[in-house]
């Protein structure tokens, strides 16, 4: 069995808890009441790798759901240690939202020296309606370009687990990469 330990950060009240409790089988949508994350909490699940990769077994999964405060930064570090991607989420109608991200991009990816090919952007619209409802036009922040990205709300589930299979495919044949790489290394070819 191969483990991937991913993390999801992202502003406060953009959805990360929902969306890590909606891939973890934890719930089937958004909850009524907000519960701040303190600090970071993991879920993690066993799950067969998706049919295009074939180099891999089942895998274990561990969703590191990093709160959005930053009174937990000195947490941080210890998070990304040996952490293979990361899922950042927002809400496009939160104030202040791409500054947060900024902040976030530089204290995590950037921090860890992991490529922006490692990393995925969900946009999560609150309060748009379900699947297949109109989401509002609107302008992706720079620092979240060129990022793996999947746009919907957290009561389209279907759509969460379609864009997280997407982005599941692209680290596990990324990582499928790098270790035959590393397996070409060292037998000196």
């Amino acid at each position: 069995m191969s483990k991937l330990k991913l993390i999801i950060v992202g502003p406060q009240k953009s959805g990360k808890s929902t969306l890590a409790n909606i891939l973890g089988d934890l719930s089937d949508g958004p909850s009524q009441l907000y519960r701040p994350t303190a600090g970071c909490r993991i879920v993690d699940f066993e799950r067969d790798p998706p049919p295009s990769v074939t180099n891999f077994g089942k895998i274990h999964v561990e969703l590191w759901d990093v709160s959005g405060d930053f009174k937990y930064e000195k947490c941080w570090a210890p998070i990304q240690k040996d952490a293979h991607g990361i899922i950042f989420v927002y809400d496009p109608q939160m104030q202040n939202a791409e500054e947060t991200l900024n902040q976030l991009v530089t204290l995590f990816p950037k921090a860890m020296q992991l490529q922006p090919k490692f990393c995925m952007v969900y946009i999560n619209h609150h309060n748009v309606g379900g699947a297949g409802a109109q989401l509002p036009k609107h302008t992706i922040p720079n620092c979240m370009n060129g990022l793996h990205r999947h746009e919907g709300t957290c009561e389209d589930t279907q759509g969460i687990f379609a864009g997280f299979e997407k982005y599941l495919m692209k680290i596990l044949k990324l990582l499928g990469e790098m270790q035959e790489a590393d397996e070409n290394r060292i037998m000196g070819q």
